[in-house]
Order: structure tokens, then sequence, then C-alpha cells
């Protein structure tokens, strides 16, 4: 039996964000004897049109990958031209290095609507969606997997079909190490220690965790934050706060470890809320109770944590769960445990691999329904432009004719 032939494409697809990184898990940990994958990924670009910037490739995503034994295939992006509906890539080599003919399907990662170069594709595309930027009903969608119920439901609002997608949570590995780095931050072996890590991005900071903790806080009480923007270092000395360490952001799973290791409460914030909530994911698996707020953005942490964790309303909800948290031995013994369990059975690799082998095993037995659609709308896409370069050529003629006419007339006249 030969095995399933998978193009994952991705802008930035070696990044350590969340997205990308189920994009490399699954592709690094699908069984080889069934499925071939080539990875395609180019390294982040500037936006026409806004001035974020998408997360670069991590050399820790990089060797993992590689480590993987995955075929990278690297290519090239000049631009991401986001004034577009598509979001054009700009001065890419992409179409001289992709050879379609070479897979059954492809798998992205993307924010929900239409985007360049998928719809563009004669294959089944296979989308992971983790925002809600609305549907692709381009003809060449095959399957739609979403990382939450709270994603999959807001989707379906949308017009996304129930029928052909599914949930498949972003999955996080167990505890690697067993250390921690209380000694390295001086913070004693009793001392009582919330925190959570982010990407540093003042964008998506949360006001709520320190300013709640700065109400409450205890000699024997420390909270730290691992990467983070700026603006939470500024905010501590703003607050006065003297138990509040700092730790650079890693892409490094050892050191995040390590990190989670060292704390006793994930008490997580984010301006924006999550869709998912990685962290959330990975701090369960390391036995920790879980906090967070409501943003009215989006708001899946509730979901994640499960009863992992709990879910402060705003400000003052916030402090008084995490002073509970401080206080309560118990509480935290019962929540961390129960969140372990929960991320042991729901948040694994080997979970979401087996949930996803059976959606690539339903788009292979449609392919062909779907490559026939999206082949026929390619076709009628080209048969369009023709149409349209020959109802040019009339007008043009039409033009040149009428003048023709104008001028021969003339010259009977006279």
């Amino acid at each position: 039996m030969s095995k399933i032939s998978i193009a994952f494409i991705k802008f930035g697809g070696l990044s350590a964000g969340g997205t990308e990184r189920w994009l490399q898990m699954m592709a690094a940990n699908l069984p080889k004897d069934k499925f071939k994958v080539d990875y395609y990924y180019c390294d982040a670009a500037p936006y026409i049109g806004s001035d974020y910037k998408h997360a670069d490739t991590d050399s820790y995503r990089l060797k993992y990958m590689f480590d993987s034994g995955i075929n990278l295939i690297k290519f090239q992006v000049g631009f991401k031209d986001i004034t577009t509906p598509t979001h054009n890539w700009v001065k890419t080599n992409f179409w001289d290095i992709f050879d379609s003919s070479k897979y059954d399907f492809v798998q992205t990662a993307k924010a929900g609507d239409k985007e360049y170069p998928y719809y563009l594709m004669d294959l089944p595309i296979v989308e992971y969606i983790t925002l809600s930027g609305g549907v692709d009903f381009s003809s060449n969608i095959a399957y739609s997997i979403h990382l939450s119920k709270w994603q999959r439901d807001r989707w379906l609002i949308l017009g996304g079909g129930y029928d052909k997608s599914s949930v498949i949570p972003i999955p996080v590995e167990f505890p690697c190490v067993f250390d921690n780095l209380r000694l390295k931050l001086n913070i004693p072996i009793e001392a009582i220690i919330a925190g959570f890590h982010q990407r540093p991005d003042n964008n998506i900071a949360s006001e709520i965790p320190l300013k709640a903790f700065a109400q409450i806080q205890q000699p024997n009480w420390h909270f730290v934050i691992m990467g983070g923007g700026e603006f939470y270092r500024k905010q501590a000395k703003d607050l006065g706060l003297q138990n509040v360490h700092f730790l650079e952001a890693s892409a490094d799973y050892n050191r995040v470890s390590s990190f989670l290791n060292t704390l006793d409460i994930f008490a997580h914030g984010r301006k924006d809320g999550e869709t998912f909530g990685t962290v959330f994911a990975e701090a369960m698996i390391h036995g920790l109770p879980c906090l967070s707020h409501w943003t009215g953005i989006a708001d899946a942490q509730e979901e994640t944590m499960n009863k992992g964790g709990l879910f402060a309303a705003n400000l003052e909800d916030y402090k008084n769960k995490l002073k509970e948290f401080f206080e309560n031995r118990e509480l935290r013994e019962r929540l961390g445990n129960f969140g372990k369990k929960y991320a042991e059975e729901f948040y694994t690799i080997d979970n979401s691999v087996k949930k996803l082998c059976s959606v690539y095993e339903k788009v292979m037995e449609d392919a062909p329904a779907t490559k026939i659609i999206a082949n026929n709308n390619l076709e009628k896409n080209r048969a369009n432009r023709i149409s349209f370069r020959n109802h040019i050529k009339i007008l043009v003629y039409n033009k040149y004719f009428f003048i023709g006419y104008r001028f021969f007339r003339k010259i009977f006249k006279k």
C-alpha cells in the first residue's frame, strides 16, 4: 500500500507560536509507515499594510523538525500584503518550488478566511483554523480542524460546515526535566509562586495579573513571568512590586518545563484572550492549577482549563481567586491533580495524532471528488480570464473599427 503524501505549507512555519507548533508536531509524529510529509516554510517577512511582525524561524523548532527526520523545504517571501483580501505573498518563489503532482493533499493553518496560495491550488486543502477570521468557501477546502470547541462554534455561526470539521487541540509534551529555577531566581524553597509565560508582545499584555498581585502581596508570595512584553516590567516598577521576577522568553521546552516546575500557580493574563491556550495545557500537564480572566474577545481559556482552573470575570474577581490559590494548598493540589489527568487524556501528542489520522482517512475517501471540484473551479477561473481577455479584445477591435468607420465616412462625404 502506497503512503499518503502530504505537503504541510505555512508562512513562518518554523516559528514557536502555538499554530505553527501544531503543524510541526503533527508532521513530526504522523506514522512514517503510512504518511510521507514534506514541510514547506519561509522565514517571517514584512507586512504591507501593517507594522505587525510575525514570529520568525526559531532555532529550537528547526532542530525539532530536523531531529524528527522531516523533509524541510524552504521558500522565499519578500512581503505579505494584507491590503489584499487573501493576504498575497509578494516576491515569492513558492510556485517555482512547489509541485502539486507529488501530493495527495495539503495541510496548512490559517485564520479561517480564504488565503493565498491555497485557493489557487488544484489539491484538497485541510485547514487548521486558529482564529475567528471567517470561513473559506473555496471548493478545494476538504476539511476544517479547530483547536477548540469555542473556536469551532463561532466558525459555524459564520457559515462553516459541521460535517467536515472537528476539534483537535494543540498537544503538549510531558514534562521533560524535573529541576526548577528557584535557586537561580533566589526564591526560598518554601515560598509560594504564581506566574505565566507569554511571547514578548506588548499588544497582548494584560494589566490584570500584576495589578491583582499588587493588592494581595505578602513577603513569602512571588510572581514570575517568562517572556512577556516590556509592558509587564514597566507595570511592576510603577506598582512598586518587590517579589516579581522576569525571565527571558524561550522556545526550548526544557527551559519552559523548568520554569513551570518553579510555579505553584499558573496565573495567566492576556489582553485579547485565547482561542485555545497551549500555555494552559502545558501548565496542566505539569500539575499546576490555572487561573485566567475574561476578555470579551477570545475566551476559550475556561474550556481549555476545564475543572483544572478558575476563570475570573474581572480584576476584583481575579484578585480574590489568586488570593485563594495562595492561601489554600488543598485547592491548589485538587485542581492541579485534576488538570494533570485531564491534560494526559486530551492534550497529548498521541491523542491528537490519532484524531488527525482519522481526518486524513476521511479526506482520502473524499479526495477524488474534492480534486475534481477544485480542478473544475480552476478551469472556470481560467475560462473567465480567457473570456475577459477576449471581451477586451472585442472592445478594442470595435473601438478601432468605429474610428476607421468615422474616418472613411468623412472621406466619402467630401
